[in-house]
């Protein structure tokens, strides 16, 4: 069973080209409709106000944003008219993050992008990534700012120590690696002490083999969150990974995200697609 529906994030980068590209090809194997959702950093028109000649300001700014999004709206219904389940555009007009909350819960699969610190959206890019991670219940397909990823799903690294987020994001990918080559690493953070309900490995094993999935698995040692993070990383570069699959750690604290340091970790250094669910 596919995705019922696709949600991808887009912005004025040009990331968010590459990052289509992808959701256009998974809606399409998936047979589901593609919903394209355009979220930018939005200002307070209150601050240009403190500013000298704030109502010029203002207006060219939000001119320069129209002629963005239309682009975007352009290049999305343009890749977009060959897909036989449809597509729709949506835009963030206000409120932005609440708006991408509230829009992405109704996806099968959100495709995001990575956050670029050299990128044009600022800081509402990193909010927008985390908040999908963790508050909007759907699986997420973390695209890198860099590189390019026509297809994702072949060869797959799968992360597992036996918790609930690891076996949802197992459960999330299985139709993107049906068929597939994957290799799990079982590599438990030593900070935490294995759970008297964690799930054996095997287990996992199983409902991959159940799908056609070719499987193989390693046991890595304990270490840090910043050593599994980079274990991991390094394992999928070793088996020649097109995606990673890992559960998406973290919590709220004082009305902030907080992401897990393995979570963190992979969202800043990582080199292939990485699907994350919380």
């Amino acid at each position: 069973m596919g995705y019922s529906s696709i949600l991808v994030q887009l912005d004025g980068s040009k990331a968010s080209d590459q990052r289509l590209a992808l959701a256009s090809q998974l809606a399409q194997s998936n047979m589901c409709p593609l919903i394209g959702l355009f979220a930018g950093f939005i200002p307070d028109p209150a601050w240009f106000y403190l500013m000298e000649n704030a109502r010029q300001f203002v207006e060219d700014d939000m001119q320069r944003r129209r002629l963005v999004r239309e682009r975007v709206r352009q290049a999305f219904c343009e890749s977009t008219q060959q897909l036989s389940a449809g597509a729709e555009w949506r835009a963030a007009e206000h409120d932005t993050l609440s708006t991408v909350l509230r829009e992405s819960r109704e996806a099968g699969l959100i495709v995001a992008g990575q956050y670029d610190e050299n990128g044009t959206e600022g800081p509402v890019a990193r909010q927008i990534l985390e908040a999908l991670l963790l508050e909007s219940g759907r699986p997420v397909l973390v695209v890198p700012c860099a590189g390019s990823f026509s297809a994702t799903g072949a060869r797959v690294m799968i992360a597992w120590n036996g918790s609930r987020e690891a076996a949802r994001a197992l459960h999330d990918a299985l139709p993107l690696i049906a068929g597939a080559q994957a290799r799990i690493l079982s590599a438990p953070t030593a900070a935490k002490e294995m759970r008297p309900d964690a799930t054996p490995v095997g287990h996992a094993a199983r409902v991959l083999e159940q799908q056609g999935v070719t499987v193989g698995v390693e046991h890595g040692p304990g270490g840090s969150d910043l050593t599994i993070g980079e274990l991991l990383l390094s394992r999928a570069a070793d088996f020649d990974a097109d995606l990673i699959v890992m559960g998406a750690y973290g919590h709220g604290r004082m009305r902030e995200l907080v992401l897990g340091g393995v979570t963190r970790t992979l969202l800043a250094s990582m080199t292939v697609p990485v699907l994350f669910s919380h």
